[in-house]
């Protein structure tokens, strides 16, 4: 360890500055020609420390990087990343949204694999597997967004045009009953150190923290997850019954959920949910795994008296209200947890992420006509959500 307390400290890793490093340097330079050395900026000495010291501390600093690199907090990029592989956890690529089509047309039709449909905006989706229309004229397609990335994240009712209308004769319509999720740029670093933490708490055997570290884990999309479980022999205040568990998963495709709480489900155990997928078992048998989404509570935003610098820029609210959808989070995207409480006072430092913000009031709530200065709370099923339609700003 450096006498000067630099490096590898008993505290860690300390950088020195670079005046730091000049002043050590013209220290030990008067030591060696003595105190009368010209070492001003102008002399040849001189400017040979002032070099040295620049490199010493760019040296210095790529030390650092190595240290930081060997802890989760501080590790960014690869560094980050490689700690994941160390105990198997791998970045979330880019993802395309997922849902299903349901399908109208003569009974008996088949829609095979990669037939398109789209949205009025021309966001275009293609059928994962080839499905058959039934008896009562309509087939339930599992689909999945062309492209990659939150656009595919799109309302119920959304994607109704075919896009190739002679592909498949007999084809009369197309909708998508519920909205399409799970799109999502490539997983942030900040986004990966928190999958990292609750990875490591990975529990064993087959209780709800276990089921939640697993989808958290092995199924991609899943931006959160929750496990309640009831092992009493009696319902409990929140409804579950006896020797049960609900497991509300917020992104991710209904069947890879499903097969994870299944792997993880003990014997005997019942699932609770409104989503039911049904799951075949390595004995051929089918069992049904249910499950919930959590329930988004719509949050209104209103953003009043807002006085600005002069370094505000022309896209000033844009950003705001940018900032607050991703703060807050929507239907497609993070933000504040499922179960957690909307605090308002945490939002005007969300407003001051942006230049020449000086002085403002803001008003939340669920009622777009009450809205006040008070916190957004929601139960431990329940989500808050807003988007750019639900914030409004007024100068």
């Amino acid at each position: 360890m450096s006498e000067k307390g630099w490096g590898l400290t008993s505290l860690g890793f300390r950088r020195p500055t670079y005046v730091e490093l000049l002043d050590a340097l013209e220290y030990k330079a008067r030591e060696l020609f003595g105190s009368t050395a010209n070492l001003t900026v102008r002399s040849p000495l001189g400017l040979f420390l002032r070099i040295y010291a620049w490199m010493l501390n760019i040296l210095f600093s790529v030390l650092e990087d190595v240290y930081n690199s060997r802890f989760v907090d501080t590790a960014v990029g690869t560094s980050l990343l490689n700690l994941g592989r160390a105990i198997g956890l791998r970045v979330l690529p880019a993802q395309k949204a997922t849902g299903y089509l349901t399908v109208t047309g003569p009974p008996g039709t088949v829609i095979p694999a990669g037939w398109l449909a789209e949205t009025a905006a021309g966001i275009q989706f293609y059928a994962v597997t080839e499905a058959e229309i039934r008896e009562d004229g309509t087939a339930l397609v599992p689909a999945m967004a062309v492209e990659k990335g939150p656009y595919g994240n799109v309302e119920a009712g959304t994607v109704t045009t075919i896009t190739n209308p002679g592909a498949v004769a007999g084809v009369e319509s197309v909708t998508n009953l519920k909205p399409f999720t799970g799109g999502r740029e490539r997983e942030t670093d900040e986004e990966y150190r928190d999958r990292y933490y609750v990875s490591v708490d990975y529990a064993g055997g087959v209780n709800a923290d276990a089921i939640r570290a697993a989808l958290l884990q092995e199924v991609e999309g899943i931006m959160e997850a929750k496990v309640f479980e009831n092992d009493s022999d009696f319902e409990d205040e929140h409804g579950l019954p006896p020797h049960s568990i609900e497991a509300v998963v917020y992104g991710g495709l209904e069947s890879d959920i499903a097969r994870v709480i299944y792997d993880k489900l003990g014997t005997g155990i019942q699932t609770l949910g409104d989503i039911e997928v049904p799951v075949i078992t390595l004995s051929g048998n089918t069992k049904r795994i249910c499950f919930n989404r959590p329930h988004p509570v719509p949050v209104y935003v209103r953003v009043t008296n807002l006085l600005t610098g002069r370094n505000f820029p022309h896209d000033g609210q844009e950003r705001i209200i940018s900032a607050l959808v991703a703060y807050i989070g929507s239907r497609e995207s993070g933000g504040v947890a499922v179960g957690e409480t909307l605090y308002h006072q945490k939002l005007p430092a969300v407003l001051y992420t942006v230049p020449g913000v000086l002085d403002f009031d803001i008003f939340i709530g669920a009622d777009p006509d009450a809205l006040q200065m008070e916190n957004v709370r929601v139960d431990s099923r329940s989500k808050v959500v807003t988007d750019e339609e639900k914030v409004s700003i007024i100068a």
